[in-house]
């Protein structure tokens, strides 16, 4: 089996950023007609395969870190607002035996 050619390495290097034919293949600088030519090949397919899990993965890891601040920036922002929910239940509670 041929190794890739450095079009297809660079459509390959293309589409674990976007994963789509056109755009990537835009990106790559190679027509999309060419690389619906080179999926029939088992080699260029599992590639292709390959770049998708990796675009999948950084996607999966870039959410998750962003879920993660998230989660430190609601922690924080809990702890600034319990001392005032705390005073505000205090009041409530000593204007209700009055």
């Amino acid at each position: 089996m041929p190794p890739l050619s450095d079009r297809q390495r660079r459509f390959l290097a293309a589409y674990q950023e976007r994963l789509a034919v056109a755009p990537a293949a835009r990106l790559a600088g190679v027509h999309r007609a060419s690389v619906y030519r080179w999926r029939s090949d088992p080699v260029f397919a599992a590639a292709m395969r390959d770049a998708a899990e990796v675009f999948f993965a950084n996607v999966q890891a870039r959410v998750l870190a962003a879920e993660a601040e998230r989660e430190v920036w609601r922690a924080a922002r809990e702890r600034a607002r319990h001392p005032m929910r705390c005073d505000y239940l205090a009041r409530a509670r000593a204007a209700k035996r009055r």
